[in-house]
């Protein structure tokens, strides 16, 4: 199913409407990084970068001081990312999210922004990004329309992504809170999709 998914996304790569931000996404995607306020220096991963469009805008926060490390499964959308002559801080790498090598306790945030869905076993899935996290990082997860509209499509699309699909507010507190996540906040509007929530600092000795 994984390979099946990632061709998928390879032919999907052909498309250039996931090359760029419409003008109604990029009012969205500003509102979203209003919101994660990202500061200079500091480190971010990205699963499921795609075309590398998000992945520009992470890079102008965090500036030079700081690090992006992005990646995706698809080689073709990884191609794409690489052609954007992103900035030094940014690392790209082809790769599935459960055998990329993360680092334990590295990144201020991590942004899954159009792709949480397709990050299965999703349960497992967290649990795994959460350990990269700092205690008092923030998990974060967006898309540039509601959930209702998100599962619509994948519903629609082809067999291998059918199952994606972007969970209730209710489960999905309830599988951020498992992965060991608090200040859960979640909000599925007409246009848009955000939850956040923060790997807790570990009690003072």
């Amino acid at each position: 199913m994984a390979a099946t998914s990632a061709n998928c996304f390879n032919a999907l790569a052909a498309d250039t409407r996931w090359h760029a931000f419409t003008r109604e996404e990029k009012r969205t995607v500003a509102a979203f990084v209003r919101r994660w306020g990202i500061q200079r220096g500091q480190r971010v991963l990205e699963p499921g970068c795609g075309a590398g469009r998000l992945t520009a805008v992470l890079a102008r926060q965090t500036g030079r001081a700081g690090r992006v490390v992005a990646f995706d499964a698809s080689r073709e959308f990884i191609r794409v990312a690489e052609q954007r002559g992103l900035p030094a801080q940014v690392s790209l790498h082809r790769a599935r999210v459960q055998a990329f090598p993360l680092p334990p306790a590295e990144f201020d945030h991590i942004v899954c922004f159009n792709v949480f869905p397709h990050l299965l076993p999703q349960a497992a899935v967290t649990r795994r990004l959460v350990a990269a996290l700092k205690p008092g990082g923030f998990f974060w997860i967006a898309h540039t329309c509601s959930r209702k509209f998100v599962n619509a499509v994948h519903r629609g699309g082809p067999p291998s992504i059918r199952a994606h699909l972007l969970p209730a507010p209710g489960s999905l507190a309830r599988l951020l809170r498992a992965a060991g996540l608090d200040g859960i906040e979640i909000e599925d509007a007409a246009g848009h999709f955000s939850a956040r929530a923060i790997r807790p600092a570990p009690p003072s000795a």
